[in-house]
């Protein structure tokens, strides 16, 4: 079919509503589909989320999950930058859609099965054959028909949502809302340095991480699905480390108490009793370090728990199996243990030992209950092998809390181990009726089996004599029973290489002292003899040899004796040497300390004349201006913790400012006077150059009046001098 383009998304989704309502869903559904991989539609609208939900419904409808998974990417790219908030919306609403449906089947599977349309026929040969070969019942039938569908159809949706979420860092609480699994934290990690991917250093981030992980812990546990637990636990611890990395403060005590619960729970149906009790121990002190005011049934609670379940732990559990040693898998063995220690937070693996000593050290057998201390002083403290078993079961008997009556099996094999323990240091032998008395835990059967056991892990060297109705300690007949010496008289090493190297050596001592025996029962005349008569033939040379070596020891003796005298001397001699650098050493250095004093001294001397000549001259300053100037400005504080040098600094500071304020004040009125003068000048000079033209003019008037008078008696003058001339001239000639 063609793909179905419209020129708006709006004329898209009125066209698949209108395929619905003419019962045409997968129609709808692709005319909704072809819509969102449309290229032509590069900018999101509302229009668009309406389409994607309607397109995830018909997706849950019609039981398409990749159809819905493609869709959902290409919705991712469209909405990556402007609206990540309508992606969440989308993905909650197919999500939720997908487990109501899920449900529904769920409910739709019990009523089909609780119908029965005829009584008569209710078992009709047919069902009754089909029950018969198939082996399931009506239930299970109807589940395969109608719900595993559904829940198919969930988990790829699960895992689809998951896929598209990983990397982004705007849909993280849309990631931790949906199906808590473990994946993608590795490729959030290679990826750190994008801008979308989710931040390992944001603490919401990591909490929610966190929360992730526990919650897959507890739903595991919850499902009894144990190696899957073990797997969450390692996330969980993994978690705890990369956020205690990042912020120590984001990883609270709650939540390593909730954990180390968890994981202990994890160990115990592991079998792993040693690792159940360690962290058993280790939620022990956090929960007092968080609470540190217990209550006493609180800590009467946990610290009987902790003690049973050390008190439990068998022999040999800190120890490689025997299966591990012959298949030469001991370094995989050490690599677990350390693994295991590792989501404990212990640096070094632990022990019974260890535990019960820890537990000592942090009071835990007096904080228990009267009954388990109790147990704790008859199993580590006493040696009655007659009585060990009686008196702890009666102590098991008072035992009655759920959680701590989980125990007892474990304590019984214990308590029975220890018992054959200690019977083997002190009977060779003990009747079969005895020892079911000793150990009234078990029949007749179930304590053979035990027997065995530990004969056989090597804690007891005992065989089982049937003919005779007694167990027989001891190591006569190793290879049977096994073992090695007791170590302490508490146990045995169970090492098959020490045992075959014991067993080895025990063999030829025998084998040498029975040739030996029979050397000398056969030929001992003979050798006597031989012995004699060599004697006899060499005993000059002997002397002579016994006398030489004599003479070789006196003249070692003195020797040595002489070195060591010259050693000695030279010793002392270099001790003296020693001594007296030292004391040539002592002296310079008191009598630097000397000088160094005295130093010190006139200094200390200097400072306070210099002290007392600073008061002295402060005192004297009070009565100055300065003073009243620093107090009335700074304080007489100020003034008393000043050096007579600063004050005399600022006394001329303020003399300097005071003469620049009088010299810029001087010529301010210099400026000014100059002002005046110019003025009062211009103003005479206007006055005198008035007075000049008023002269002037004066003058020429008085000019104009005399100019012509003086024109006439010039004119007279120089008509009388023309005259005279005239008289010379004529006279003289």
């Amino acid at each position: 079919m063609p793909p179905n383009f419209f020129q708006k998304p709006e004329t898209a989704l009125k066209r698949a509503q209108e395929l619905i309502q003419v019962g045409k869903e997968s129609d709808a559904l692709d005319t909704l589909h072809d819509t969102i991989k449309a290229r032509r539609y590069k900018q999101w609208t509302q229009t668009h989320e309406q389409i994607m939900m309607k397109h995830v419904e018909l997706c849950v409808l019609l039981k398409k999950p990749h159809v819905a998974k493609d869709a959902l990417f290409q919705y991712k790219a469209l909405t990556h930058q402007v609206a990540v908030k309508s992606l969440e919306t989308v993905i909650e609403h197919f999500l939720q859609m997908a487990e109501q449906k899920t449900e529904e089947a769920q409910k739709t599977s019990i009523e089909k099965v609780e119908e029965i349309d005829d009584l008569d026929q209710g078992d009709v040969p047919e069902t009754l054959l089909l029950s018969v070969v198939s082996g399931a019942a009506a239930q299970d039938r109807m589940d395969r028909t109608v719900l595993a569908p559904w829940l198919r159809f969930l988990w790829d949706s699960y895992r689809n949502c998951l896929e598209l979420l990983r990397n982004n860092a705007q849909v993280r609480v849309a990631r931790h809302c949906i199906f808590l699994l473990r994946l993608h934290l590795n490729q959030i990690q290679k990826h750190q340095h994008l801008a979308h991917v989710v931040k390992l250093n944001s603490p919401e981030s990591l909490s929610l991480m966190q929360e992730t992980r526990l919650c897959q812990l507890d739903t595991a546990i919850q499902m009894e699905l144990w190696q899957e637990a073990y797997r969450s636990a390692e996330d969980v611890h993994g978690m705890m480390q990369l956020s205690k990395d990042k912020d120590k403060r984001m990883v609270k005590p709650a939540s390593y108490v909730n954990y180390y619960d968890k994981l202990a729970l994890v160990f115990w149906k592991a079998g792993n009793s040693l690792f159940h009790a360690a962290a058993l121990l280790q939620k022990f002190i956090i929960y007092k370090d968080m609470k540190r005011s217990f209550t006493a049934d609180e800590a009467q609670e946990q610290a009987s728990r902790v003690l049973l379940a050390t008190l439990s732990i068998p022999d040999g559990a800190d120890a490689p199996s025997d299966l591990t040693r012959h298949l030469d898998i001991e370094d995989q063995h050490l690599t677990n243990i350390r693994l295991l220690s590792n989501l404990l937070r212990l640096p070094i693996a632990p022990t019974r030992t260890g535990l019960l000593k820890e537990a000592a050290r942090l009071g835990v057998p007096e904080m228990a209950s009267e009954s388990t201390n109790a147990l704790y002083k008859i199993l580590e403290n006493n040696f009655a092998p007659l009585r060990l078993a009686q008196e702890v079961e009666a102590q098991l008997k008072l035992i009655d809390r759920p959680d701590h009556l989980q125990y007892v099996d474990a304590l019984n094999e214990v308590v029975a181990t220890k018992a054959l323990k200690q019977i083997s240091v002190i009977y060779d032998s003990i009747s079969w009726n005895r020892i079911q008395k000793i150990i009234p835990f078990y029949n007749e059967m179930e304590l053979e089996r035990l027997i065995v056991d530990v004969s056989k892990h090597r804690f007891v060297k005992a065989q089982i004599d049937h003919r005779s109705g007694c167990i027989r300690f001891g190591a006569a007949d190793a290879t049977l029973a096994g073992g090695v010496d007791l170590e302490e008289a508490n146990g045995f090493t169970g090492d098959d290489t020490q045992l075959g190297v014991e067993g080895i050596r025990a063999h030829l001592e025998v084998l040498y002292n029975k040739l030996r025996a029979t050397v000398e029962l056969l030929d001992g005349d003979k050798r006597m003899e031989t012995l004699i008569a060599r004697r006899t033939k060499n005993s000059k040379q002997e002397t002579d040899r016994i006398l030489e070596r004599r003479r070789k020891i006196e003249y070692y003796k003195e020797t040595s004796e002489r070195v060591k005298a010259e050693r000695s001397q030279q010793a002392a001699a270099e001790l003296a040497k020693r001594e007296e650098a030292k004391r040539a050493e002592e002296m310079k250095r008191l009598e630097q300390e000397n000088i160094e004093s005295e130093r010190k001294r006139r200094l200390a001397e200097q400072e306070e004349v210099q002290r007392k000549i600073k008061q002295d001259q402060l005192r004297r300053m009070q009565n100055t201006a300065i003073y009243q100037a620093i107090v009335r400005e700074k304080g007489e504080q100020v003034f008393k913790d000043m050096d007579p040098e600063a004050v005399l600094r600022e006394q001329r500071q303020r003399l300097d400012k005071e003469r620049m304020e009088t010299q810029r004040r001087l010529q301010q009125q210099d400026k000014t006077f100059d002002h005046h003068v110019r003025a009062l000048l211009v103003a005479t000079v206007n006055g005198d150059i008035s007075k000049t033209e008023q002269r002037k003019k004066e003058r020429r008037e008085k000019w104009s009046r005399v100019r012509p008078r003086l024109q006439v008696q010039k004119l007279i003058r120089n008509l009388v001098l023309c005259m005279v001339h005239i008289c010379n001239f004529s006279r003289r000639n």
